[in-house]
């Protein structure tokens, strides 16, 4: 027993000694080190008599809000791209990095075409030659008993250890000069490694926003700049379009931290426990997919038709002020149409023709003149002020103007009364507002200014202000971003503001809506005319409306190096909404550097918009006239007639055909008012002619049922079908 009480008390002892020992130590570490170990000391490195103290700073960063659309498709989405560096003292295994280096090689290749094959496999032999050399240079004067030789040789091998060739530096600007993670997941699989490098290779991550889908109004959503820098890499910068306004939303945070090393071992700091840097907003906008879809393709081809310079088109809905499709492009020295600056928002224009809108308004707010009044025109010809109108008469509205405003003073404060030169706040950076005041006063500018000239107005301006006429006088902000939602889900709504309840009284409204369905009827827009109007206007029993209401716009472009205006080059457009007896959507067509009207070359393009629209929108489909939906039926240029059956009996529509086993068309309703089938006979000679029209389905089934492998391109219907040997090639267009 008294054994046991002894060692007990041995152990004790024991224990009280090793606790006093160890307090003192740590008393002593305390006040001799504790600054070292809680990092508090100035320089990177701290040397005392038994440890070194070493602090690192890293940044942490969270993730960029990403850009979507209407219905939550995403538009603009965060990605990683790399910058790539090969060191050749990381290549542990020789003989593996050998094996391999066939493919290794095709990757950089793939990277920087610029530098063949060829080039670096020379590149990379020499590197590992040379490295070679200097490494045993080094690793023999490490062991020479001269002390001085022997720190050369350390040194010559902390150089070689960080000595790289850089393979490829990611362009942020150009995507198709990017280091993508596909890339580094390759080199990664050829070469695994516990270790940040892989066969040599190391790679620099960044984040920036890549466009989804390309050109889709990556103009107004926004894209990337770059800061250059001589030394580091360039940094990115955004400031341009909605990315652009809501940066400082979108942004992530970025932490600076300190890692603190005690003879190379990590002494974690109370400060480091709860960095966790938040991310950026996603903003959630108003363009829906399909409708930009079907305005960029419209204003595409007629671009292309005509050769010109750039164009822009918007579609925006008529009460809430959304936009639904923004499309602005340029041409480029390819001489294909991209998306490179925001004509629509960004940049100001004469708008010529379009703003006879707000002369008419003007003229008839003052109650001295009526859409029945007589008015001198050109070549001394004498019309209502209506018809003058009709025909866009520039001396018609000007002489209207006159009477309506003897001054041109007095006529500035009218249209400034309508609020014409209020700042809307488009969402987008660096957006332009209107310049309504001319430079002088002179009878010259009155006359310039009624008809659209001596002024600069932002094409979106102008297609708010026909909204507001959609809108029966209520003048409303255009907005792009329908959400913004937070980190942690919080979500904020936007709404349109009203920028005025009532730009002017009711009957100015029904007169100007008058006029422009009468522009499109009888006047410079009867190329926005639908296929439904001209397939009943001499139908008398039934009043039936065109699908538009608008006004065409011409303005010859001002050439600042003559300092006159050009006499062939001009800016061609139009504006109108639709339905016009009930509108939902505002649509303008801006066509910059034709030599033809904006009847001829912007008209036919809303037309083509709204009516593609009308045909995917139930709700404006079902309603349009009087004639019912048979009136507005959507004709078919390709389908099984047992499909066609099923869709246009639960539309309620009759056909006069027997179903069977056929490929059909409808193309018009007859005076039974039934839809006229007509079959479509398929001969394997005649495949690329009779499936054009077909959607992509039918189309794959018919040509592998004739025998015919088949590649598909693109969306919507067949366009065009190719054919090389056993292969049918399918180009789809909307």
């Amino acid at each position: 027993m008294k054994k046991i009480t002894l060692y007990t008390l041995l152990i004790y002892l024991a224990m009280l000694i090793i606790g006093i020992i160890a307090s003192a130590r740590i008393v002593s570490l305390v006040a001799t080190k504790g600054d070292y170990y809680r990092g508090d000391f100035d320089t990177t490195k701290v040397i005392t008599e038994d440890r070194i103290f070493n602090v690192n700073f890293e940044y942490r960063t969270g993730i960029r809000g990403n850009i979507y659309s209407d219905e939550n498709d995403l538009m603009l989405s965060t990605i990683y791209i790399y910058d790539l560096y090969w060191y050749p003292s990381q290549v542990i295994d020789s003989l593996k990095f050998m094996h391999n280096l066939d493919s290794l090689v095709s990757i950089f290749n793939e990277v920087n075409p610029r530098v063949s094959k060829k080039e670096y496999f020379k590149i990379i032999q020499n590197a590992l030659i040379d490295h070679r050399n200097q490494y045993n240079k080094a690793v023999n004067k490490t062991k020479s008993e001269d002390k001085q030789i022997k720190n050369e040789g350390i040194n010559e091998l902390n150089k070689l250890k960080n000595q790289y060739k850089c393979i490829k530096i990611s362009k942020a600007t150009k995507s198709n000069e990017w280091v993508t993670q596909e890339h580094w997941d390759k080199i990664r699989s050829l070469f695994p490694s516990k270790t940040a490098y892989h066969g040599g290779c190391k790679v620099d991550k960044r984040l920036i926003h890549k466009n989804v889908y390309n050109n889709t109004a990556s103009a107004t959503i926004g894209y990337l700049n770059t800061q250059h820098s001589s030394k580091y890499t360039d940094s990115i910068v955004y400031a341009k379009g909605i990315e652009g306004y809501y940066d400082s939303l979108l942004a992530e945070e970025k932490l600076v931290f300190r890692k603190l090393y005690a003879n190379k071992v990590l002494i974690p700091l109370r400060e480091n426990r709860r960095i966790n840097p938040k991310n950026g907003c996603d903003i959630i906008t108003t363009i829906n997919l399909d409708i930009q879809r079907i305005t960029e393709n419209a204003l595409n081809d007629q671009l292309k038709a005509i050769n010109a310079v750039w164009g822009c088109a918007i579609v925006m809905e008529v009460q809430s002020g959304e936009i639904k499709a923004i499309s602005n492009l340029s041409r480029t020295s390819e001489g294909v149409y991209e998306e490179t600056v925001d004509h629509a928002v960004t940049e100001s224009y004469e708008p010529g023709s379009t703003f006879k809108l707000i002369t008419l308004m003007a003229a008839l707010e003052s109650g001295l003149v009526d859409t029945s009044t007589m008015v001198k025109c050109e070549e001394n010809r004498v019309f209502s002020l209506k018809r003058a109108f009709e025909i866009s008469d520039n001396d018609g509205l000007y002489n209207a103007a006159k009477l309506a405003y003897p001054q041109i003073y007095d006529y500035f404060v009218a249209i400034t009364n309508m609020s014409l030169q209020k700042d809307l706040r488009i969402e987008v950076a660096k957006a332009q507002t209107p310049v309504l005041t001319s430079k002088t006063q002179r009878e010259v500018d009155y006359v310039n200014v009624t008809h659209g000239y001596s002024i600069k107005v932002p094409p979106i301006y102008m297609l708010a202000y026909f909204n507001a006429i959609a809108n029966d006088g209520k003048y409303i902000q255009p907005i792009l971003v329908k959400k913004i939602r937070y980190p942690h889900n919080k979500v904020i709504d936007k709404y349109a503001g009203v920028i005025n309840p009532r730009i002017c009284s009711k009957s100015t409204i029904r007169k100007v809506k008058a006029c422009l369905e009468s522009v499109v009827t009888h006047g410079t827009g009867i190329r926005a005319r639908d296929e439904n109007y001209k397939a009943f206007m001499r139908d008398t029993s039934v009043d039936v409306k065109p699908l538009i209401a608008g006004k065409t716009g011409t303005a010859f472009i001002y050439d600042d190096k003559e300092r006159k205006y050009s006499e062939t080059v001009k800016n061609a457009s139009f504006i109108g909404y639709f339905p016009s007896e009930n509108p939902k959507y505002t649509c303008l067509i801006f066509i910059s550097g034709t030599s033809l009207d904006g009847g001829y070359v912007a008209a036919p393009v809303c037309k083509e918009i709204a009516e593609k629209i009308v045909n995917r929108d139930k709700e404006i489909a079902w309603s349009q006239t009087g004639k019912g939906i048979i009136a507005n039926t959507p004709f078919t240029k390709f389908a099984h007639i047992v499909d066609l059956n099923k869709i246009y009996k639960e539309l309620g529509y009759r056909m006069n055909y027997k179903v069977g086993n056929d490929w059909v068309m409808v193309n018009n309703v007859n005076q039974n008012k039934e839809l006229n089938v007509e079959k479509r006979n398929l001969k394997k000679e005649y495949l690329a002619r009779q499936l054009y029209g077909a959607n992509a389905k039918d189309a794959v089934y018919i040509l592998k049922k004739n025998g015919y492998n088949v590649i598909v391109n693109g969306i919507g219907k067949v366009a065009k079908v190719s054919f090389n040997e056993s292969t049918a090639t399918v180009e789809l267009k909307n």
